[in-house]
């Protein structure tokens, strides 16, 4: 009987943690399009008020933001300070393919993403701007709509971990 009631419980345990993972990835995606947001608008200082050179831009905010965003500005910035000759553009799509692993964004995240790094470093200091700012409303908006779906499906999948749990139990039982 002991060994049932420890059987139920490892059941119940395990599979709440599986809805919590699952729930894990809509709440990432939003802080991950956050994260981006505030990169991207460092990016924009570094570039009006401050007169970076790209690499050393890309790779002082990566430093700072940390995570899968941080991880794409060091790449591209090591990749752009490299002797590789790698445009911008290379740079940026390289760094996001290579990490898209790491990333919790959907498909028009990313795409959103690599339109602006065929924009990064092609026109001058003006039309950087624009750019950033651009990409910063459409991050917004793609974060707005991440949040919707994540109050809605975040509950369910945690709820549905422990009640699916628990109905695994009660018919092993």
């Amino acid at each position: 009987m002991i060994l049932k009631i420890v059987n139920s419980c490892v059941i119940v345990l395990t599979s709440t943690l599986i809805g919590f993972e699952a729930a894990k990835r809509y709440v990432m995606r939003a802080r991950e399009l956050r994260a981006f947001q505030s990169a991207l608008s460092r990016l924009e200082t570094e570039i009006l008020h401050y007169s970076s050179l790209l690499p050393e831009a890309m790779l002082q905010i990566g430093g700072s933001i940390g995570g899968g965003t941080g991880k794409v500005f060091i790449r591209t910035g090591n990749l752009l300070a490299g002797k590789k000759n790698y445009s911008v553009s290379e740079a940026w799509s390289s760094s996001l393919q290579c990490l898209k692993g790491e990333l919790f964004l959907e498909k028009e995240d990313v795409e959103i993403l690599r339109r602006f790094g065929e924009q990064l470093g092609s026109s001058d200091k003006d039309g950087q701007v624009k750019y950033i700012r651009l990409t910063l409303m459409q991050l917004h908006e793609d974060e707005e709509k991440a949040q919707v779906i994540r109050e809605k499906y975040e509950r369910m999948y945690k709820s549905l971990g422990l009640l699916g749990g628990i109905a695994l139990a009660i018919i092993l039982l």
